[in-house]
């Protein structure tokens, strides 16, 4: 029997946190296809409890007509009891799994009433949330204040690294590196720069990175991933309408191949690259025409975008234009396996040349977004200012430029010496050697980006715990 792979993944320990807190709503693992929800949800909850309940509604769409009636517990657990013969809904010690809620809308409403219930725990993974109900005249009621949801991803670079036998303590002492923003001994280095290479070409689908490491194929987990964007497309369009089946808006269907296929090449570019065009997706695009399909492909996981600012100043996100960003694909994988095979060949044997860039910035971008960091980009013509990323760390602006091919960073130097209206804390130059410093700013490896993002992250969440204010009398 061929032995299985099991993946660590980050997200296991939010699962744990959720059980543990006595006041848990029903929870949604929200995320892209095929990273992974099903199997971790799974495992969590035969680990976990003693009764595990699954409702499968992209498989067995009979099961969404249990929630077609009363939306109560009692009767939803009456309901469901043909369909699950021979199991127990035992109370407070079942959770119930229901797989692709957005499947079955109905289902989504019920978790009020399991939230005030509290007998169940109830676990939902889901897919295009945002968009399957776009196209219903008759709105379901979303819980608002009854749910919670935590999105996944594919792996992260850490999580990858796991995959390929890094343990913790490894792990930890790369981070201690990172910390001190010191260079690695070069052995160490060049083993976690071919870790970066892999993890570019293999991505962080699940599937993909268990199909590299049973067979140390390209080919072969370009294949999974190949078979992955096919399933994508598939999607591209459904919806479920007002009684409650399955649809396709043919029209947007195309257009969202269209701006999917436009990506990699509008990434590839070497001029004129300081923004996403709909001209290019198709002769003549406007955003009028594509703005909502580029939304749902964002929606569901499968793009980010990266807004430009109107100046490099905290609150960032006061300061972005909605109308004026660069698009990447959400994970590297996927990104290589648009492109010919050649790419790939020509990536792995460093022959790309300045192609790269493109290849590269995507990295970035998908590193930041995994960190829970929102994207965003300075371009400015006038000036003559362009910054690959822009942060917001607790003490202030980070600037963040991918110079893996190209050293220039003229923008940046001019805000970091004061050159311009615009002020920041810190400048990183991503890189692929080891760690070093200029003038004004650190090299950091891109093995060492998630690290560093991961320490900006966990930053800005610490001291918001506020103390006990004493009303003062006398």
């Amino acid at each position: 029997m061929e032995e299985s792979i099991d993946l660590k993944r980050k997200i296991y320990d939010e699962l744990l946190e959720w059980k543990n807190n006595p006041d848990r709503l029903p929870l949604i693992v929200d995320g892209l296809r095929q990273v992974g929800k099903s199997y971790i949800v799974q495992k969590f909850a035969f680990d976990n409890f003693d009764n595990v309940i699954t409702y499968d509604f992209r498989h067995n769409k009979v099961l969404r007509k249990i929630f077609d009636s009363n939306l109560d517990v009692d009767s939803i657990i009456r309901n469901s009891a043909p369909y699950f013969v021979g199991n127990d809904f035992i109370p407070n010690k079942t959770v119930l799994i229901f797989e692709e809620i957005g499947d079955c809308p109905l289902a989504r409403t019920s978790f009020k009433s399991f939230a005030m219930d509290k007998r169940f725990a109830v676990i939902a993974t889901g897919s295009l949330l945002g968009v399957m109900n776009y196209r219903r005249r008759k709105k379901i009621d979303v819980p608002t204040g009854y749910e919670r949801i935590i999105h996944m991803s594919s792996l992260d670079f850490e999580e990858f690294l796991w995959a390929n036998g890094i343990d913790n303590q490894t792990v930890a002492t790369l981070k201690d590196f990172v910390n001190k923003k010191e260079p690695l001994p070069p052995a160490l280095a060049d083993f976690y720069k071919e870790m970066v290479k892999r993890y570019v070409v293999v991505g962080g689908m699940p599937d993909s990175v268990k199909t590299f490491l049973k067979t140390n194929n390209y080919l072969k987990s370009r294949e999974v991933l190949e078979g992955l964007i096919k399933d994508y497309r598939a999607d591209f369009g459904r919806f479920v309408n007002d009684e409650n089946e399955e649809a396709i808006d043919y029209k947007l269907q195309a257009q969202l191949n269209q701006i999917f296929d436009s990506i990699p090449s509008q990434l590839a570019r070497e001029t004129d690259t300081h923004k996403f065009k709909y001209s290019l997706v198709k002769n003549g695009g406007r955003s009028s025409e594509f703005e909502e399909p580029f939304e749902w492909l964002e929606k569901a996981g499968l793009v980010l975008r990266c807004f430009n600012l109107s100046a490099i100043e905290k609150p960032l996100e006061s300061n972005s234009d909605k109308s004026y960003f660069k698009a990447f694909v959400a994970d590297m994988g996927l990104l290589m396996a648009m492109y010919p095979v050649s790419v790939t060949r020509e990536f792995l044997t460093d022959e790309l040349g300045s192609r790269k860039g493109a290849i590269f910035e995507n990295l970035a971008a998908t590193m930041i977004d995994k960190a829970g960091l929102n994207l965003y980009y300075f371009s400015k013509g006038s000036d003559h200012l362009e910054i690959d990323f822009i942060l917001e760390s607790d003490e202030g602006i980070v600037l963040l430029e991918e110079k893996s091919t190209n050293g220039k960073m003229a923008a940046s130097r001019s805000v970091m010496e004061g050159k311009t209206a615009y002020k920041a804390k810190e400048c990183y130059k991503v890189i692929k050697e080891n760690f070093g410093r200029g003038d004004y700013y650190v090299s950091v490896p891109q093995y060492a980006v998630p690290f560093l993002l991961e320490s900006i992250t966990d930053n800005l969440k610490k001291d918001l715990i506020a103390t006990k204010l004493i009303y003062p009398r006398g």
